[in-house]
């Protein structure tokens, strides 16, 4: 999805988007509970700095403020303003002090300081128009030895069950309400897109495991950034400049 369709779609979508997640994602397809496991595979996250990537409304944070305590932060990233005020609503109404959130695109993670203990993405990084450089840029904000966990959906289309069959009408539904494009649910497209990012992690990261939900539609990726892999001279020029010195590592 384009930056202009994310300001756009999600923008729009921002009042209801928690409602509607809430109907499909908790009680119809019962995939909330993947949140907390996807936050847990980042480990121990006392007094830890964790960046969540596509923060959105911020369902992440009760989870991860639960788990970093008071001496922790969070650094929330979204492109969608509509969506990063309902994060500020959340912010307020908890009365937390330790998240931080910046307006920025999740391919190059412009202003957001580093090096970060932990960085989660959940249900995000499928729709960013250049998965590589979000990713890349990701895990140059990691600390060596620093944790990482994304859960997605790597095809649009489930391999077996209901929702096979379903997919036109629900691919409709998607569309119409602004939370994926026409090209996000190609099918084809989306896990070639995932193939090419898994190959960036197994690049980037010392280890890497991988999870399937939702009759193989939905994937947990987590890893752990190499020990000697953080170079401070290009996060601080990816930071700033949104330029890698050194692509094609």
């Amino acid at each position: 999805m384009q930056l202009r369709d994310v300001t756009r779609n999600y923008d729009g979508a921002a009042r209801y988007y928690d409602r509607l997640t809430d109907i499909v994602f908790g009680r119809i397809l019962k995939l909330e509970a993947y949140r907390g496991y996807a936050i847990d595979l980042l480990g121990d996250l006392d007094g830890a700095t964790v960046l969540d990537v596509g923060c959105g409304t911020g369902r992440n944070f009760p989870l991860l403020i639960e788990r970093i305590g008071e001496r922790g932060k969070i650094i929330g990233v979204d492109y969608s303003e509509g969506m990063l005020e309902q994060a500020r609503r959340r912010i307020r109404a908890e009365g937390w002090s330790n998240v931080e959130l910046i307006h920025g695109d999740a391919a190059r993670l412009d202003g957001v300081p580093g090096p970060v203990d932990a960085a989660i993405a959940i249900w995000c990084l499928g729709i960013v128009y250049d998965l590589e450089a979000a990713l890349n840029r990701t895990v140059d904000l990691i600390r060596p030895g620093g944790s990482l966990s994304i859960m997605d959906f790597g095809k649009s289309r489930p391999d077996r069950g209901l929702l096979w069959w379903l997919f036109p009408l629900y691919g409709i539904a998607l569309r119409r309400a602004g939370i994926d494009s026409a090209e996000d649910l190609d099918n084809a497209k989306l896990e070639a897109k995932w193939d090419r990012g898994k190959d960036v992690l197994r690049a980037r990261l010392g280890t890497l495991n991988e999870e399937h939900y939702l009759h193989g539609a939905g994937v947990i990726i987590a890893g752990r950034a190499n020990k000697m892999m953080y170079d401070p001279v290009r996060a601080f020029l990816v930071m700033i400049k949104g330029v890698d010195p050194t692509p094609n590592e």
